[in-house]
């Protein structure tokens, strides 16, 4: 208690002294004139990686259009390319340059069409195919 009493009596007699260091306007402030000058743009898509990085099976895989991707379970790299037929009306398997997908009744967009897809046999049977 008696601290707190002593400690209100400094803090009182700091006020009171009325002793303030000297503060200068902020027009004493002078100095050379900022130069101000824009970022370029920052490119949001990251580089496609330099042909050194891919293997000739990969640069091979994207000059045919197509994509190297990986299979989820061996973590292989396999080319996936688009077909020619896509979204057509099939109703077994040789109506499609890849696949016919059996929910759809159209040929896939892609081949080889990865993970688990119903598709229709040559003879029309629905069957479940699954590449990974």
């Amino acid at each position: 208690m008696i601290r707190a009493l002593v400690f209100l009596l400094v803090l009182a007699g700091c006020q009171m002294a009325g002793d303030t260091p000297d503060i200068a306007p902020p027009t004493a402030l002078q100095g050379p004139a900022v130069e101000v000058t824009s970022l370029d743009p920052v490119a949001l898509a990251p580089e496609p990686a330099p042909a050194a990085l891919k293997t000739p099976g990969q640069i091979a895989c994207e000059r045919r259009g197509g994509s190297f991707v990986g299979l989820a379970r061996t973590g292989m790299m396999t080319c996936q390319l688009p077909t020619r037929d896509a979204g057509k009306q099939c109703r077994r398997e040789s109506d499609c340059e890849g696949q016919c997908l059996a929910r759809s009744g159209t040929c896939a967009p892609a081949s080889p069409m990865l993970g688990c897809q119903s598709v229709l046999q040559e003879d029309g049977r629905r069957v479940e195919l699954c590449i990974d």
